[in-house]
């Protein structure tokens, strides 16, 4: 009799698929590419709607429109403006930012959601997650955890507030 060292093929074609398997159902749970990807886009978003923001005060600085207020907004190159700063609404910051039509790649609303008792916050959230969509309401964009929040001026020397809420995106 001759002692036989290692694996038959068999045996060694077997643990292979049973490894391909284990790696195409488990591998996915380690890697998130969707939820980073959402994360890193809705802080982009922050970064853009900032710069916007600032954009619209210098315009509206050289332009002397720094009077504008939330009741009765100053019109600067066709964004509304509050104390210089894009309003928080669709014609202010969502035109400022080229953030495009509600539900074209992002979803907007203004409104007073949970946490917040102001109806001057305009939140943002990506189109299409969390069955976001046009007819979103803020408290649904506040609901997903991924968002970013803009807020008016609350005066002439204080800019607007910008947050960016990611706690949900990897969902």
């Amino acid at each position: 009799m001759r002692n036989q060292k290692g694996f038959t093929l068999i045996e060694l074609i077997i643990v292979i698929v049973v490894l391909g398997i284990l790696a195409v159902t488990a591998a996915p749970q380690f890697f998130n590419f969707s939820g980073d990807a959402r994360t890193s886009t809705v802080k982009g978003l922050k970064g853009n709607i900032q710069g916007a923001y600032q954009t619209v005060y210098a315009k509206a600085a050289v332009q002397g429109k720094l009077a504008g207020t939330a009741a009765a907004p100053a019109d600067v190159e066709g964004i509304d403006t509050v104390y210089g700063y894009p309003a928080a609404t669709a014609d202010g910051i969502a035109k400022a930012a080229s953030l495009g039509s509600n539900n074209e790649d992002w979803v907007f609303a203004i409104g007073d959601a949970s946490t917040n008792t102001t109806t001057d916050v305009f939140y943002i959230g990506p189109a299409g997650f969390s069955d976001l969509n046009d007819s979103s309401t803020a408290e649904d964009i506040y609901a997903t955890s991924c968002y970013v929040s803009y807020a008016n001026a609350t005066d002439a020397n204080t800019p607007p507030t910008v947050t960016a809420v990611t706690t949900g995106c990897t969902n």
